[in-house]
Parts: C-alpha cells; sequence; structure tokens
C-alpha cells in the first residue's frame, strides 16, 4: 500500500540585539542580557508554541535534534493525523 506524504515549513527567526550607553566597559558580565533571554523568555515562549501547536485536532509536536546547539536553534516537526480529528 502506498502512502502519499504532503510536506510543508514555516520559519520564525527571532534576532536578539542589545544596545548600551556610553558607560559600556565590554561584555565582562557574560552577556547577562541573553543569558536573562535565555532561563526567563525562551522557555515561556516555547511553552506557549508547543501549546499551540497541540491545540489544534489532529496535530501533535515534538522537538527534534538535527546536532544543532538548543541554545540557539530548536527544531520543531508538526505532524498531522487526520484521524485523529474530532468529528463535529
Amino acid at each position: 500500500m502506498s502512502v502519499h506524504r504532503e510536506e510543508g515549513s514555516f520559519v520564525v527567526r527571532i534576532e536578539l540585539s542589545a544596545e548600551f550607553g556610553d558607560g559600556y566597559v565590554g561584555d565582562d558580565d557574560g552577556y547577562a542580557w541573553l543569558e536573562g533571554w535565555r532561563v526567563r523568555i525562551r522557555p515561556r515562549l516555547l511553552r506557549a508554541v508547543f501549546e499551540q501547536l497541540r491545540a489544534e485536532d489532529g496535530f501533535d509536536a515534538i522537538a527534534v535534534s538535527r546536532g544543532k546547539n538548543p541554545d540557539d536553534e530548536l527544531e520543531i516537526a508538526v505532524r498531522f493525523d487526520p484521524d485523529k480529528r474530532h468529528r463535529a
């Protein structure tokens, strides 16, 4: 039995930056602003993305590893199974 497969993609890229005044003396703070984003904002953002992807009947979402640094990139595989849709 043949299986027909359809694919698509959607990319959201977030570019992070920070600007500092004349008193800035370099990255001696270890990029504290970026670490704060990774610790506080990134987890909330990812939870919201997964929650919304899974909220639609028939859709499931899982994080997939493609060998990239998880601090810098996350790939999500979203699969649709028409048999798992709720029938009205």
